[in-house]
Parts: structure tokens; C-alpha cells; sequence
């Protein structure tokens, strides 16, 4: 949460930088004389930081009440974090002593720089992850319903209201597992005056105000009493983990586990994120989809799709495709996060223009979000340019609506799942318009900017079973290959890489249970047994049988436990895939993953690697791209693929089990071969156009392949050159 308390500013561009010479002071932007550019920031910050930026360039000076700001913005601000050079000239130390204090004695990670930073930046990133929000988000979809129950149809409800109050119960549900509903207005109220002071808007003697006081304090005791209740009960019988749990298993840089102190600092820093910044970019939101009828009509078909099977983690969430373009569209179009300020400890200059010692420094990512390159039309609100083919958000390195670099906020999945939950079910649930009719957004700035409190939703009505015209959704086995945001990315693509395969004969022990948790397993082939000790330590109760594809370990991972169970290679033996836990650290920050979506994403690359063995002349990239164009089906033992005799209409590549080929001659079958993980079959027939010439049936007790129809299986072999022409020659060899 870098930039949830420090955003009343911002900026965007790009360029080099150097050490202070000649250069000039920065330009500064035209306002009011005295109050300068205090009511360009109130009426609209983010048209404030783009047009002094388009006008005056990447590094500019601005003046807001008592307060002067040296603004380096857009692509500029991204290069100077991403060459770590606040790290050279800049601290927050100072900026946000005042605020980290509000919390507790536990050093805030707003204010810290350098190793400790980067260190804490990485816990706080699986503490805040999507990985720990997800096992919550059925409940969270009850906390909304619960919340807007006894709305009626023709009943008005303010929208900020609405989910400022959303964000809190469904934080509190996450990092706490209960409602923490008698502390509402505390919290709102020590949340939104730090939001204020840190953001340089109120004076730091603001935090000497008695009601102020008390309510800070009410809220320090309300959280202490829940981390101590927590840590002395654990937790309980069938529920996830929550964040405190999360914070009660993660070690300090030193090794340490976090004190109580600790946990309350960063447990009750999560409710700026979900009361101010989360409510801001909710309110944003709803107004976008209520004021767009086509596309409210197409999300709510989308929602009401996945809720008929039932929302069960953030996964499902992710795979609401369009909602979740939106979000990020809205991300985009209104940015929340403004800018990130520091004080410059040194002269420096940056751009070609010179930043002095002590100035106020703010680095905004804004202008970036609105650049032409990549965003086509960037002036217009548009889902579809988050959608394949055009990605624009993924191009470009523009996107930084979280901060930049070492400067992102780390509980950006958080915000994201709380988000798309309380959008999705409130979309299922009711039939919303604006109210007052015809509103037209205004924006007010606290120092962020969201809507003002006179945007409001109506309920049209309560939408039942009746109003739910649900279409088919792809099977679950079907997600396996699909695309995730930022799964392409080297850095990603490395860390999968990282996987090791580990190959072990019958009842070889994988983990035992009381070890110390080291590593994410996936059964490849084969199984794994699951059992744990009752009583006597020879004694063992059987749990679980895991079959190719699932995977255990994460739970010790998450919690920094000790292993609860053990787990054997089955009979047979198993192949399995082993991650260990600094690179699973690792993808749950890259990209904010959930464990289900790394697995998924393993599985996917090693579809990729089965489909380039398989065919060598696709080379790498080719094996990727042609991917999606393939259906990932898993069959139990005996399921026949292609029969002796019939004509053809699919190619298979296998990625997990074995296939045996029978031929009848003189009406006895005979068995030809066995295929098996990176071989192929179903060519000869599609290429010859003749029947089949053999039946192929899976012969391991599960069997994945990748199959290409025809015409998929015709564009293949038939584009023309470099690898593609390679393929059709080499298959033409192999049926000669």
C-alpha cells in the first residue's frame, strides 16, 4: 500500500537524468496568485498534473495552499524509480515519521527505503496477496448481500456510503475473520486523517485533536485485544487463513517473527486501502458501468454466468474477463493514486531540470496512463483495450496505476479481489440506476479524488432466478490453458522455470508430517497419498489420495508452519514438480497469483514443452503462440481417442500419462506401441485425408492431450516458411 496515504499529487513522463549542474530550476505552473494551484488540485488533480506535464514537461514545479511541489511525472517519474535513483537523492523518512507513529512504535513501510524496504515490500506482498484473500471471497460475497438485503426497489443509497462501509467489512473479514463493525467510525475517522496529513493537506499539530486521540486510541485496544485473541487460538476449524495469520507466520529481515506491535501496525494500515482508496476507485467504477447500459447488460451476463456455478475464489473472479477489464480500464481512466512524495535530501537534477535540497518531491505516474502509446484514444473510457488482441494495459510499460517498481503497492490483489467481489455480486443481486437521474460525475478531492457524496444508485429492483438467463461456461478444464495478466512476462516465464521434476518410486516420502514447509508439489503422473499420525507415532490415519495435476504444500508455505501431514508417492511411484518456496514468494508478488493460477500456469508451460518436444520444428515461441489454439482433455483409463477405421478429425499431443496403439489384423488387435508425454498422434489420417489406421485409447489411469481439430490442425502444417514449412515436411516424413 506504497501510495494509499500519500497521493495529494501527481504527474507523468519520461527522460534521463543526471547530477545538478547548470541546469534550470523547473518551470512552474500557472495559478491564482497566493493560493497558486489549490483549486485546479480540488476540482481535478489528475487534468492538473496532465496538462502541466503536456505544457510545461516531465519535471515541473506546483503550489497548493502553504505547500510547494517539484513534480517529476509520467515515463520520467517510471525511469528515475526504476534506475532507483529516490533511493540516491530522495527519503520519506521525514514525510512520514508522523504518520507511521499514528500506528504504533513498528516502522511504517511508507517511510522506509533501501534493503529493509525491499525485504518488508516482499512479506507484505504475500500479506496482502490475492493468495490469502481468495479462500475468503464466498464470504465476502455474503458480507454484500447481507449488506444490501433489505434494499428495496425505488429505495436511493449513497454510493460512497455504500462502499466505504463495503471495503471495511470485507477487509475486516480478511485480516481479522470477524466483523470489526463497533470500531467503523474510529477507523474511518483515524483513516481519513491520516489519508489528509500525510497527503500534506491537514498540518501534523492535527493529530494533537483530542477527538482525533480517542478514537485512535479506542481503535490501537480494539486491535490489540483481536491480535492477542488470534494468536492464542490459531486458526479455527475449517476456516482460511486470514492476514493476521499471515503476519503472525512471516519473519523480519532479521529472521524474527513479527511482535504484536507489528501485526496491529499492518493489519490496521490494510483499512486505508479498503475505506479510502478502495472506496474511491468503487465509486469510480459503479459510475462507469451505471452510466453505460450495453456494457452493465454484458456484465451482469458475465456475473451471472459464473454465479450459477458458484464464485468460489479469486480465480473465478480473474476469469470474469470483461469485469475485469473494466476494473482495469477504471484503473486507468481514474486514476486513484496521484503520486508518491518524498523529500529530497540532495541537489540533483533529472530531465534537464534541477531539483533542490528540501524541496517536496512528487513522482506521478499519471501522464503515463494517458499516453498515446499504448493507448488508443486515451481520452475515451474503453474496456475492450484491456481485452486480447490489444492488451493495450500489458504494452508499452505505461500501466502503473499501483506505483512504479519497487514503489508498487503491495496489496494491489487485495484491492482487486475485494473490488470485483463487491461489483460482481451487487450486479447479480440488484438492477441499479443512477440517481439523481442524469447525474454527470463530479469529482472531490480528500486528497484523493472520487466521486462526490451526491452520486448515488437507485434500485430499479431485486433481481431473482427469473432475470438470470445463464449461457454455458467453459469447462474448468479449459481455463488450463488460458492467458493470465502478466504471464508472459520474462520475469514470470524465469521463476516457472525454476520447477524442478522429481521422479519417485512406489511409497517414497515426500514431505513428513512436523518438517519445515520448503516447497509447492504438483503430481504429474502417477499419485500421492496423504496420512497423518493419531496417537502413537507409528500409527497413521489415511486422508487423501491426489491425483496428475493436483498439488499440495502451499498451506505450510502461507503459514510458515511445520508440515501437518505426510505425504508418499503412490504403489505405482509419481512424478511430481517441485517449487520451492522462494520462488513461490516470488510469483505470488510478480503478478500477485493465486496458488491455483501458478499450477495452472506450470501446467500451461509444460503443455508449451510437451508441444515442442512433440514438434521441435515449432521452436519456442511458435510453441506458444500456437497453444491457445489447442483444447486441453483429460480422459480416465480406456477412454479411445481415434478408432481403428473412422474418419479423422483431430490431432493429439500428450502432455500427461500414456496412450496404447492397437491395430486388428485377421480379427485379432494387436498392440503396436505405447506413446507417451511429448508424442503425438492423429496426423496420418489428416494428412493422407484416409480413415483412421489404428486406435488409440488412454492407458494411464487419467490422460491429458492437447487436441487441434482440422481446420486448426490444416492452419498449422499450411502456413507457408521459417518453422511452419519445417513442421509439414518432418510430419510427411514420419507417415512415409
Amino acid at each position: 500500500m506504497e501510495s494509499l496515504q500519500s497521493q495529494a499529487l501527481v504527474g507523468s513522463a519520461g527522460a534521463k537524468g543526471g547530477g545538478p549542474g547548470s541546469e534550470p530550476l523547473a518551470p512552474v505552473a500557472k495559478g491564482c496568485p497566493f493560493l497558486g494551484n489549490t483549486f485546479q488540485f480540488l476540482e481535478d488533480t489528475t487534468g492538473l498534473l496532465r496538462r502541466s506535464h503536456d505544457t510545461l514537461g516531465p519535471v515541473f514545479r506546483l503550489k497548493a495552499l502553504w505547500l510547494k511541489y517539484s513534480v517529476i511525472s509520467g515515463f520520467a517519474a517510471r525511469d528515475f524509480l526504476k534506475q532507483h535513483k529516490d533511493e540516491a537523492y530522495l527519503s520519506r523518512t521525514s514525510v512520514f515519521a508522523a504518520v507511521g507513529q499514528q500506528l504504533g512504535e513498528t516502522p511504517l513501510i511508507l517511510g522506509m527505503s533501501g534493503g529493509d524496504h525491499e525485504y518488508l515490500r516482499q512479506v507484505l506482498h504475500v500479506v496482502y496477496s490475492r493468495e490469502v484473500a481468495s479462500p475468503w471471497v464466498p464470504r465476502l460475497v455474503e458480507v454484500v448481500r447481507a449488506h444490501v438485503r433489505e434494499w428495496r426497489a425505488g429505495s436511493v443509497h449513497g454510493v460512497m456510503d455504500l462502499v466505504e462501509r463495503l471495503g471495511f467489512e470485507m477487509y475486516s473479514q480478511i485480516a481479522c475473520g470477524q466483523s470489526l463493525g463497533d470500531t467503523y467510525d474510529d477507523i474511518l475517522r483515524v483513516m481519513r486523517w491520516n489519508m489528509n496529513t500525510g497527503g500534506r493537506v491537514w498540518p501534523f499539530w492535527s493529530y494533537r485533536i483530542p477527538r482525533y486521540q480517542r478514537s485512535r486510541q479506542r481503535l490501537l485496544d480494539r486491535m490489540g485485544a483481536v491480535v492477542k485473541e488470534r494468536r492464542r487460538t490459531g486458526i479455527p476449524a475449517g476456516e482460511p487463513a486470514t492476514i493476521l495469520d499471515t503476519l503472525f507466520a512471516a519473519k523480519d529481515a532479521a529472521g524474527k517473527g513479527f511482535s504484536d506491535d507489528a501485526a496491529i501496525c499492518y493489519a490496521t494500515y490494510g483499512f486505508a486501502g479498503s475505506c479510502c482508496y478502495m472506496s474511491r476507485l468503487l465509486g469510480f467504477l459503479m459510475y462507469e458501468i451505471l452510466t453505460r447500459p450495453e456494457l452493465m447488460r454484458e456484465l451482469v451476463e458475465e456475473v451471472d454466468q459464473h454465479f450459477a456455478d458458484g464464485i468460489r475464489d479469486a480465480a473465478d473472479l480473474r476469469d470474469m474477463r470483461l469485469l475485469r477489464a473494466t476494473y482495469l480500464e477504471n484503473l486507468r481512466f481514474h486514476p486513484v493514486s496521484q503520486g508518491m512524495p518524498f523529500l529530497a535530501e540532495k541537489d540533483f537534477a533529472w530531465s534537464g531540470k534541477r531539483v533542490q535540497k528540501g524541496d517536496l518531491v512528487v513522482l506521478s505516474q499519471v501522464p503515463m496512463l494517458f499516453s498515446e502509446t499504448p493507448f488508443r484514444e486515451p481520452d475515451r473510457f474503453d474496456p475492450s483495450r484491456c481485452l486480447p488482441p490489444r492488451n493495450e494495459h500489458a504494452r508499452g510499460d505505461a500501466f502503473h496505476p499501483f506505483g512504479i517498481a519497487h514503489r508498487t503497492c503491495a496489496a494491489m490483489g487485495l484491492v482487486e479481489t475485494m473490488s470485483l467481489t463487491a461489483v460482481a455480486t451487487l450486479l447479480h443481486e440488484l438492477r441499479m440506476e443512477v440517481a439523481p437521474k442524469g447525474y454527470r460525475l463530479k469529482i472531490r478531492v480528500e486528497p484523493l479524488p472520487g466521486p462526490d457524496a451526491k452520486f448515488g444508485v437507485r434500485v430499479a429492483a431485486r433481481r431473482g432466478a427469473g432475470d438470470r438467463a445463464v449461457m454455458a461456461r467453459p469447462a474448468g478444464e479449459d481455463r488450463v490453458l488460458a492467458q493470465f495478466p502478466g504471464a508472459e512476462d520474462p520475469e514470470v516465464q524465469r521463476l516457472l522455470g525454476c520447477a524442478t521434476r522429481v521422479v519417485l518410486g512406489p511409497r517414497e516420502v515426500i514431505v513428513r508430517e512436523g518438517d519445515a514447509a520448503d516447497a509447492l508439489f504438483i503430481v504429474l503422473r502417477g499419485e500421492a497419498h496423504v496420512s497423518r499420525t493419531t496417537g502413537k507415532a507409528e500409527d497413521s490415519q489415511f486422508l487423501a489420495r491426489l491425483g496428475e495435476g493436483q498439488f499440495f504444500g502451499e498451506i505450510g508455505l502461507l503459514q510458515n508452519a511445520p508440515r501437518n501431514a505426510t505425504v508418499r508417492s503412490g504403489p505405482h511411484g509419481a512424478t511430481l514438480l517441485r517449487v520451492d518456496r522462494k520462488t513461490v514468494d516470488a510469483l505470488l508478488a510478480a503478478n500477485d497469483f493465486v496458488m491455483e493460477e501458478i499450477v495452472r500456469l506450470l501446467r500451461k508451460r509444460l503443455a508449451a514443452d510437451h508441444l515442442l518436444e512433440a514438434l521441435p520444428e515449432l521452436k519456442a515461441g511458435g510453441a506458444a503462440r500456437w497453444l491457445p489454439e489447442f483444447e486441453s482433455r483429460t480422459v480416465p483409463a480406456g477412454t479411445v481417442f481415434v478408432r481403428e477405421g473412422e474418419s479423422a478429425s483431430e490431432f493429439f499431443v500428450i502432455t500427461e500419462g500414456e496412450v496404447v496403439v492397437e491395430q486388428e489384423t485377421n480379427g485379432m488387435v494387436r498392440e503396436r506401441a505405447r506413446l507417451c508425454a511429448g508424442e503425438y498422434f492423429g496426423e496420418i489420417g489428416l494428412l493422407r485425408g484416409t480413415p483412421r489406421t489404428a486406435t488409440v485409447r488412454a492407458a494411464s489411469p487419467e490422460v491429458t492431450v492437447l487436441v487441434l481439430d482440422a481446420a486448426g490442425f490444416r492452419r498449422l502444417v499450411g502456413e507457408q516458411g521459417g518453422s511452419r514449412g519445417d513442421l509439414a515436411l518432418a510430419l510427411y516424413r514420419r507417415i512415409s
